[in-house]
């Protein structure tokens, strides 16, 4: 005889929001840089347009990759952060733990935003701590750990 057991998963979002001001900042920072580029160029100073054009491409490699990492699947809908029975998903910092490998949770705020502050009881891959942040999670970072916190308890019933 099977007993089917139905998993309570709660899921949250990629924050639009956030990941669209951010890889917006980014690329803002490269239209910035771009008249002094031209200038530099144009007057032959080939250290400095040099210098510029590195920094460019160092920040048009970033902004790619929060664009693919954050604004694509934000646009799409996707979830970023999942809590179930089993454990913690973040899709943002890709990374599955389970409640077992936890010793302590905290959530402590950032100037922008807050942050989730995992303790475990052995040396994980992770190390041990680690820090997922909940500015591209769509949610009140106070009401995502209380859920997170909720499951946490619950698993140690177990």
């Amino acid at each position: 005889m099977f007993i089917i057991v139905a998993v309570k998963r709660i899921s949250f979002r990629y924050n639009r929001i956030s990941s669209s001001l951010f890889a917006i900042g980014l690329l803002g920072i490269i239209a910035m840089s771009i008249p002094n580029l031209l200038r530099f160029i144009h007057e032959r100073d080939t250290t400095n347009w040099l210098l510029i054009l590195s920094f460019d491409l160092c920040f048009l490699l970033l902004a790619a990759y929060v664009i693919v990492k954050q604004l694509v699947p934000a646009l799409q809908g996707k979830i970023a952060f999942e809590i179930d029975e089993t454990g913690i998903t973040s899709y943002v910092k890709s990374v599955v733990i389970k409640w077992e490998e936890i010793k302590e949770i905290e959530l402590r705020r950032g100037r922008t935003s807050s942050s989730l502050y995992i303790t475990f009881k052995w040396d994980t891959d992770h190390g041990s701590h680690l820090r997922i942040a909940l500015g591209f999670v769509e949610g009140d970072d106070s009401k995502i750990r209380d859920k997170v916190i909720v499951y946490f308890e619950e698993s140690k019933m177990v």
